[in-house]
């Protein structure tokens, strides 16, 4: 069996520890090292495993070794470890957006390396190994790395899909389109609200059943069922009122900020709503969307 060290005891460490390596015959988890020992002694608590002080003691006692950090400390440690006698050995981290790639001289070390990324957001650390269950995970790197990480995966039950390293960015740009940016679209929205009388508090109550049945229909459909709206009854005189009321409205860096969103969304869900009705002249109202007065 397999013994796993994870190296950085902050909510996705121990998320991904408590989850993966509980309740499993693949692999044992050994502990957390940490440049914060508090983090790895709540970590290590948390997931009944050892705190290890000393890294290179984590090193020698394990198979595999999970990164955890943040983005940007990931090759430190991977210079760190390179140090000791790696040969062998899995390495992996969990970033989004960085590739397997940053292990620049795996090879040469024989140790075969990758990165695993569950597609979730994870914000508590006491708390989200348990939604961790439905988060499906992307992988990618070394072949002899993903058949033993891959293996855990399925044990538990995820869903997961190995992806090329080149399309690691592309990916992660992809889910922040998904879950940051839609924050970004509701504060637009609520600005809107704002003008409107309504406190945030009362646009989120106001706005909560519109998003949820919306993105409930998406997921449970496709994009084309899921499409409604004035772009896809290609209602132009709508469109345009919205457009003048944008023009109107605040100063110009936010009255920029929304116009091009709605233009830019807008000609973006106007492709969609062309698969949906092929038989519909969009012309016009994609005029509309690309010419600015």
């Amino acid at each position: 069996m397999n013994k796993v060290g994870i190296i950085g005891a902050g909510k996705v460490g121990t998320s991904i520890g408590k989850y993966l390596f509980s309740n499993t015959n693949k692999a044992t988890l050994c502990g957390y090292y940490s440049k914060s020992m508090s983090s790895s002694d709540f970590a290590s608590n948390f997931t009944r495993s050892a705190q290890f002080e000393n890294l290179e003691e984590l090193v020698k006692k394990c198979d595999i070794l999970i990164i955890t950090t943040p983005d940007d400390i990931i090759y430190e440690v991977w210079e760190e470890i390179s140090k000791y006698n790696i040969q062998n050995k899995i390495v992996c981290h969990c970033s989004g957006s960085l590739s397997s790639e940053i292990f620049f001289n795996a090879s040469e070390k024989a140790v075969k390396s990758c990165s695993m990324h569950p597609l979730m957001a994870v914000s508590d650390i006491r708390t989200s190994y348990v939604k961790m269950k439905d988060s499906y995970f992307t992988l990618e790197g070394d072949e002899d790395a993903l058949k033993v990480m891959t293996e855990l995966i399925r044990e538990k039950g995820n869903k997961y899909k190995i992806i090329n390293s080149q399309n690691k960015v592309k990916y992660h740009v992809a889910s922040v389109f998904m879950s940051n940016l839609v924050i970004g679209i509701a504060s637009m929205a609520f600005d809107l609200m704002d003008q409107c009388g309504f406190s945030e508090k009362e646009s989120v109550e106001a706005m909560k059943f519109l998003a949820l049945e919306n993105m409930e229909k998406l997921f449970e459909s496709d994009l084309e069922s899921s499409l409604t709206g004035p772009i896809e009854r290609n209602d132009c005189k709508t469109v345009s009122k919205h457009l003048k009321l944008l023009e109107e409205l605040w100063d110009n860096q936010k009255l920029n900020t929304l116009n091009n969103a709605y233009r830019i969304l807008s000609l973006c869900i106007t492709e969609i709503a062309e698969k949906k009705h092929p038989d519909r002249d969009y012309s016009s109202i994609k005029s509309i969307l690309k010419n600015r007065k």
